[in-house]
């Protein structure tokens, strides 16, 4: 019997042993193969993160309702409801209809038809149109494909039976024309009679008649915003907390990860020869991740796909809101295809202070790159702020938008290249007022340069500054929403 026994053991032995060894070849082709290193994450950390979908982050930049006298209004606390409830279900429910005429209209006809009581939903970005109907369920019907991509969508009493549509990436205008007239105007009449609601006019009615310039800007300043104090989300800085957050992107083993140290804080962990790298920088309080990616075996996703995988990604490695706990409202600033190509997009996010959304000076809170399916670069630098502090009022008068135009304008030509575009060299105030593309208020965070034995004492010091944000030629410029002095500018994503 013991011999028996004996050899039942040794059998036993030699079944672990292979065993072990496929399973150590298993887990070196994982990890020294093309998987991403998404596919074997080990901890359960994350699971109580939420991911949010690519319809909650999808929201127009502007909703502008007209009022038909040539002065606007821009939805804010509404501004959720009337993209879903109506302007979305609208167009819905009108393409639904058979035999809708699709035509192109041009520039003047578009402007014509939104002078009557209209509504508009802008985005910040193009959106591929097809993919668009695809995505909220609207039936595509002939001639939508002559359509390549949706920037903004309205209606107008002026024709109301039509859905209007405006394709910012070829600058073309298209009127698609239903069967009936839609009741849209009839579920939002209640919100142009509301008080209290900033009225705003085109810049063309401050500037002559030479002016062509329809960017919005408010009769008057009104709104109260106090500047807030900020800390960088400097807890990244501890050593347990960067370890537990590099596991996040490495999964639990270190055993083939390198780690480096830099001597101003900076910690880098790289994987094979720079394959994949994590970088966190304690001292701006970032977290940078690069993945190469082989193109040859990437999947083909749409835009949208692509947003959820990016929104995915961020779900299991921080999801919006910082070390500290604060969680963000984010907002989809930027969405682009990256050198054209249709399986790879760049998304840019950002989040609201009140109802104002947040600007970098220096780059933004969330980038991140999706290639097929697959995350190839993401950067985060969250802060944290006591959103009490939005209850403060100030008591001074801000500057109005076209007195801080007035006193600014050679700094707008100097900053946004602007006499190089144009012949004269003699530009007036009128002239460069009349390039301008976007014009609000936000707050605004400067670039924080810290050198020598600079640390994280100062944070507290830090602020977000209430600003006007003019947009010109593919810049971004700040002035200080109460004196109008300039803060800073950075490049528009």
């Amino acid at each position: 019997m013991d011999k028996v026994h004996v050899n039942r053991l040794e059998k036993f032995k030699d079944i672990l042993l292979v065993v072990l060894v496929f399973t150590t070849i298993l887990l070196l082709y994982f990890l020294w193969g093309s998987k991403s290193l998404e596919s074997f994450i080990f901890s359960d950390d994350n699971e109580h993160y939420t991911v949010l979908s690519s319809e909650q982050v999808i929201f127009p930049d502007q909703i502008i309702l007209g009022k038909g006298n040539g002065d606007y209004i821009i939805v804010t606390s509404e501004k959720e409801n009337l993209w879903k409830g109506q302007i979305l279900e609208n167009f819905r429910n009108m393409s639904q209809d058979a035999n809708i005429l699709v035509e192109e209209i041009t520039a003047e006809k578009y402007k014509a038809a939104m002078s009557y009581p209209s509504i508009i939903a802008k985005f910040a970005y193009n959106m591929p149109f097809n993919e668009f109907c695809d995505k909220y369920q609207i039936k595509q019907q002939q001639g939508y494909d002559s359509i390549n991509d949706l920037t903004e969508i309205g209606f107008s009493k002026g024709s109301k039976e039509s859905a209007f549509i405006f394709d910012g990436n070829k600058k073309r205008y298209y009127r698609l024309v239903g069967n009936k007239e839609l009741n849209i105007f009839d579920q939002v009449e209640s919100l142009f009679t509301q008080q209290n609601l900033t009225t705003y006019f085109p810049l063309r009615t401050f500037l002559g008649e030479k002016s062509t310039n329809d960017t919005l800007v408010p009769v008057e300043n009104s709104s109260a915003m106090a500047s807030l104090t900020y800390q960088k989300d400097s807890q990244i800085s501890q050593k347990e907390i960067t370890e537990d957050t590099a596991q996040d992107y490495f999964g639990g083993t270190f055993d083939f990860v390198r780690k480096v140290e830099e001597s101003n804080g900076t910690i880098i962990y790289m994987y094979g020869y720079g394959q994949k790298v994590l970088i966190i920088n304690p001292n701006e309080g970032s977290i940078e991740y690069k993945e190469e990616i082989k193109t040859n075996d990437s999947e083909q996703k749409n835009m949208f796909e692509c947003l959820d995988t990016a929104l995915a990604f961020v779900g299991s490695h921080g999801d919006f809101q910082t070390a500290a706990g604060q969680e963000i409202k984010p907002y989809l600033e930027s969405a682009s295809s990256i050198d054209d190509k249709k399986n790879a997009y760049r998304f840019v996010f950002s989040f609201s202070v009140g109802k104002n959304k947040l600007f970098y000076e220096d780059k933004m809170p969330i980038i991140i790159e999706v290639t097929g399916g697959q995350v190839s670069y993401f950067r985060r630098e969250l802060v944290n702020f006591d959103e009490n502090q939005l209850q403060k009022k100030s008591g001074e008068q801000g500057i109005s938008a076209i007195n801080m135009l007035a006193m600014n304008y050679n700094y707008i030509l100097a900053k946004t290249n602007l006499l190089d575009k144009l012949d004269s060299q003699e530009i007036s105030f009128e002239d460069t007022a009349d390039r301008i593309d976007d014009l609000f208020t936000g707050y605004f965070r400067p670039s924080v340069k810290l050198s020598g034995d600079e640390n994280t004492s100062g944070d507290n010091q830090l602020e977000l500054i209430p600003v006007w944000v003019v947009e010109v030629n593919g810049m971004y410029l700040y002035f200080d929403l109460y004196d109008g002095q300039p803060k800073g500018y950075s490049k528009a994503y």
